[in-house]
This record gives C-alpha cells, structure tokens and sequence, in this order.
C-alpha cells in the first residue's frame, strides 16, 4: 500500500493520534517522524516547529466549538449563552487527552473561526454590556472552564485511572484534627460535575454583578 503523501494535516492527525496514546508530553518530532515514516526533519517543511503544530492542533478543536451554532435560547439570554458556552468547552475538551492543557496560550489559526468570534460577543453587547465587558466575560468564561478541565484531567488522565484517590487522602488526614478536609475527601478527589455547575453559576452570578445586569 502507497504510503498517504506527507503534508500538513497528515502531521496533524498523527499528533492527535499520539496525543490519545501518550498525552501531550509523547508529542514529539521523533515520535511522529516514527508514526508518519519519515525523517524528523521533514516535518519541518510543513510546520515551523512544535508551537506552531500545537497550535494547529488547538485550532481543529476550537474550530469544532466554533462550528456549533449557538441554541435559540443562549441567543435571547446572555446568562443562557455563557452556561451553554461553558457546557460545551468542557465537554469539548475532556473528549481529548490533555486537551485542556493542549488548548491553552494557544493561536487560533483558522480566520473563518476567528470571524465567528463576533456572534457571541454581539450576543453580550445585545444585552447590555460593552464590547470590552462581553470580551473579558468570554475570557473569563474560557480561563475558569480550561483550568477546571486541566484540574479533572490531571487527576483522570485516562479513563479508569486516578492520580488522587479518596482513600488516599483520607490516609494522610486526622478526622478528629481536621474533621471538614476529611469529609471533604470525595469532593477533592473526584472533582464532580456538580463543582462545576457551581463554580460557572457563580461566575456567571458575578459577572451580572460586576455589569449590572
């Protein structure tokens, strides 16, 4: 069998390939020189170097975000918006080993997506905030949703294994001395869902505060 053309998007879906099987750090030029069959250095005729690879990588993320229009109801409500937008980034980003720390400091590549990055500000300036307000909402939405996921995904780098366990925790605290870190061992360990929920519906309560709204 002929072996497919090297070319930039062929480096790229092997990146993905060797992020799902070693995680972020396993990307290497040696690594996909090996997977891809080539010379290390022949990478580097389709992409300058690593930066700019992680940054295509992150922008075929992004641009699978950006491509989801955004729900009826997150148009007419701008809290509804940043709930559904914060949904969405989580879920997007735990579908890919590292993909949190995969994404972050990142340049988005792709100009149609970036363009797309007016509708949901036009979305917060509709409903009252100026455009620097809704810009640093978006921002804040993003840093509180990426560094949750890296939290979730340090302590679950694959699924079935975990870095902190309860019990484990629970091994190096005294009930008696510290009675609140001890009950809250599960919570800490776990992560769950529900800490999400609350930690977005506080920013979300908070940027209401903060414009007025």
């Amino acid at each position: 069998m002929a072996r497919t053309p090297l070319s930039r998007d062929a480096i790229v879906d092997a990146a993905f390939e060797q992020l799902a099987e070693t995680g972020l750090d396993g990307i290497t030029a040696r690594a996909l020189a090996g997977r891809l069959g080539v010379r290390a250095g022949a990478l580097y005729y389709h992409v300058r170097d690593m930066t700019e690879l992680t940054d295509e990588m992150a922008t075929r993320i992004l641009r699978r975000l950006l491509d989801e229009p955004i729900p009826d109801g997150a148009a007419a409500d701008w809290r509804e918006l940043l709930r559904t937008s914060g949904h969405r980034i989580r879920t997007t980003l735990l579908s890919y080993r590292d993909g949190a720390k995969l994404v972050s400091g990142t340049t988005l590549l792709d100009d149609d997506a970036l363009r797309r990055l007016e509708e949901p500000v036009r979305v917060l300036a509709a409903a009252g905030m100026t455009p620097l307000d809704a810009q640093r909402a978006l921002v804040a939405l993003n840093a509180l949703v990426t560094g949750y996921v890296i939290e979730e995904q340090h302590r679950h780098p694959v699924p079935g294994v975990n870095r902190i366990t309860a019990e484990a925790r629970r091994a190096r605290l005294d009930p008696d001395e510290q009675p609140l870190q001890y009950a809250l061992s599960e919570e800490m360990a776990t992560l769950p869902v529900d800490t999400f929920d609350w930690a977005l519906e506080a920013l979300i309560a908070g940027i209401g505060v903060r414009v007025g709204l």
